[in-house]
């Protein structure tokens, strides 16, 4: 094998790990924003409780 083959090969090889990094970072970007999306959507889907009046404040449970 020649110089310049193993210079290709290698240069290659760091080019291809680096695209790997930048997809990987893009990646976890992208998870921790649907993570966030996910948490908002389930705290605006929250509804408090009933604390007075005649619906939802009473269970009613037959053994």
């Amino acid at each position: 094998m020649d110089v310049a083959a193993l210079a290709q090969t290698i240069l290659s090889s760091r080019t291809a790990a680096a695209a790997q990094d930048a997809q990987v970072s893009v990646l976890k970007k992208v998870m921790d924003s649907q993570t966030d999306a996910a948490a908002r959507l389930i705290d605006a889907m929250s509804l408090p409780l009933a604390t007075d009046g005649p619906l939802g404040t009473n269970v009613n449970t037959y053994a």
